[in-house]
């Protein structure tokens, strides 16, 4: 049995070797610290829930640590109680993991013993903290920190092709594998968006090392020659360079179905030896097995992470081809959900149009298949931020995290559309810091960590974020909005309209960011450069769709509160996605006070 805490475990924490006599009373006197602190001493579900998992962990029971289980034995269900359909344990569980960090940021920052439990998992891990006495001694392992063996990154596959129209494919085939091996158990895998950093860049593999806070990386190379098919592979030891494992593969297209689950299966038995857990069995998802259906996909994902109006719109298509080509494509329909979800999401579509097409391919992909991790997340998505029906939101987004723990997106959406909406904003940062953990290099996480912090009204950290994010990218726009809202919210006015002119000229006059700019002069006085940038977006609304919400945050700023209703309302019938977040935005401080908000806050079900 495995009792060191998985590769989440922050670096100033070491694994708990030992669990002799001993050990195990100094295990349960933190346990009774914990129960008796602030945060659980009233909580009689969370008391009985750590305790059940600390005392089976102790006694060496693991194995019994099951969801149906803990349903009986700590909330009192029924023996014929079904796991799948009452979420509790899930629920409770994810509760717990909060409650947990929240005690080690205050009250237990200083404790020798760290009690969490990984995503994904109902067994607690046990670790020393680094001001431990016994972490501190020169013979123990906490000395010789490192990456955890069970933390990889995958980077994209080299196009060794004389046609470069095949990169779809190799990317294809990176994003295949690591969806793979992420759903090992115990395995942490970067994501693809901060392993696609290193497209088509020279590297050191050590400096990965410590940029991906990983111990192996995987390099691939993909030739394509008509139905002739060569992909090589090669496993690295982060920490010195040293292949660890190596092979060529020469196949027909035909098979490239069943070449995927071998690689896939090569890398984990050589990994094996490494890892820091018992990775369970290994279950590998097929993708399809209709060849021209895949590379379709394959086309629709190409163009889909581009997360531009036409990549969007082209993805929509190849994923439409692929669904004429095999209509019970599952992946296929999760794809199309989540193209349409975005053009709602990013304003390039008006919501009436593109979200009830999400929500059918969605629908129809867990029709397919109910384990597709990535349906779910995208009706958890339009369930939330436009059906309001926020228990259903949250059910979906705890299936996909239950079927794909390491998931990036999944943790990213639940915690910024989902529990921020809500005002569940401590949730929403452990998630967040989840998918960074997952995704470390990926932009769009770390800003909407940021967004997060500033829902918090943690205005200095926020600060410190963005800051922190010029070394990834000095002039992505979002950086600059979120630095610029950061520093708004301090009354910090000067260089809160610095960053909102960046980011406009960054942005390519995004409607909203232009939006944000013109309310940044109303806080300034300067109503005249307000209403100009207010008359410009008029007349682009002529031509294009620009969500309501960017000319109510103008109005609110000049003080024409009723047209600034006006616009919320007519953001309301659109059910636009932005909306969701007026209950925890600081810019729509000045209006809560107004009945009107009060109702609107109401029909979204937001109020609590």
């Amino acid at each position: 049995m495995q009792l060191s805490p998985t590769a989440k475990t922050d670096r100033g924490r070491h694994d708990l070797f030992n669990l002799d006599e001993p050990t195990i009373e100094l295990v349960r006197i933190q346990l009774d610290k914990i129960l008796s602190s602030r945060g659980f001493v009233r909580s009689e579900r969370m008391i009985r829930f750590l305790r059940f998992a600390v005392e089976q962990m102790i006694q060496r029971r693991e194995e019994v640590l099951k969801e149906h289980l803990i349903g009986v034995e700590v909330f009192d269900r029924k023996p014929c109680y079904d796991a799948g359909a009452d979420p509790i344990v899930r629920v409770e569980a994810r509760r717990l993991r909060t409650k947990l960090k929240d005690y080690y940021q205050e009250e237990g920052r200083n404790d020798p013993i760290w009690i969490e439990f990984p995503v994904g998992r109902y067994a607690p891990v046990f670790s020393w903290s680094v001001s431990s006495p016994i972490a501190a001694r020169p013979d123990h392992p906490a000395r010789n920190s490192r990456p955890a063996g069970n933390a990889i990154a995958v980077l994209p596959f080299v196009n060794l092709s004389s046609d470069r129209g095949n990169e779809y494919f190799s990317d294809g085939l990176t994003e295949e594998i690591i969806n793979a091996l992420t759903r090992l158990k115990g395995m942490y895998v970067v994501a693809r968006t901060s392993a696609f950093q290193f497209k088509g860049k020279s590297y050191d593999i050590r400096n990965l090392r410590e940029q991906l806070n990983v111990q192996t990386v995987l390099e691939g190379s993909v030739r394509k020659a008509g139905k002739r098919l060569r992909i090589a592979v090669q496993l690295i030891d982060a920490s010195n360079g040293y292949h660890l494992w190596s092979e060529t593969y020469d196949r027909q297209m035909k098979d490239v179905f069943v070449l995927q689950e071998e690689i896939s299966r090569s890398i984990v038995a050589a990994l094996k030896p490494r890892l820091d857990t018992d990775t369970g069995i290994f279950r590998f998802r097929r993708s399809g097995e209709n060849l021209e259906a895949y590379q379709l996909y394959l086309k629709g994902r190409f163009h889909c992470v581009k997360r531009t109006e036409e990549g969007l719109l082209k993805s929509v298509e190849y994923f439409q081809k692929a669904i004429q080509a095999s209509p019970d494509y599952a992946i296929a329909y999760a794809g199309l959900a989540e193209a349409f979800s975005l053009l709602g999401h990013k304003g390039l579509s008006l919501p009436n149009e593109v979200m009830p097409k999400a929500k059918a391919a969605a629908l129809k992909a867990l029709e397919i298949d109910d384990q597709v991790a990535e349906a779910h997340v995208s009706l958890g998505f339009v369930k939330s931020t436009y059906d309001w029906e926020w228990v259903e939101a949250g059910r979906h987004y705890e299936l996909a995290l239950e079927i794909h723990p390491g998931n990036a997106e999944a943790h990213h959406w639940y915690g910024s559309d989902y529990l921020t909406p809500l005002g569940r904003l401590d949730e929403a940062l452990s998630e967040m810091q989840q998918a960074q953990f997952l995704d470390p290099l990926s932009l769009v996480i770390n800003s909407a960590m940021g967004f997060v912090l500033i829902s918090k009204r943690q205005y200095e950290e926020a600060i410190e974020h963005y800051k922190k994010l010029f070394e990834l990218d000095p002039y992505y726009y979002r950086i600059h909005t979120g630095l610029g809202r950061a520093y708004a919210g301090r009354g910090m006015l000067d260089e809160a309209l610095a960053h909102f002119k960046k980011a406009r000229s960054s942005s390519g006059d995004i409607p909203y960011v232009t939006g944000i700019l013109a309310h940044c002069h109303t806080l300034r006085g300067e109503n005249k450069e307000a209403r100009k940038l207010l008359t410009e977006l008029l007349d682009l609304s002529k031509k294009r769709y620009i969500p309501s919400t960017t000319f109510a945050l103008i109005y609110a700023g000049l003080n024409e509160v009723d047209r600034a209703f006006n616009w919320l309302e007519l953001a309301f019938q659109n059910r636009e996605g932005p909306l969701v977040y007026i209950n925890v935005y600081p810019t729509y401080d000045c209006l809560r006070s107004d009945p009107r908000f009060i109702s609107l806050v109401k029909r979204m079900r937001l109020a609590t």
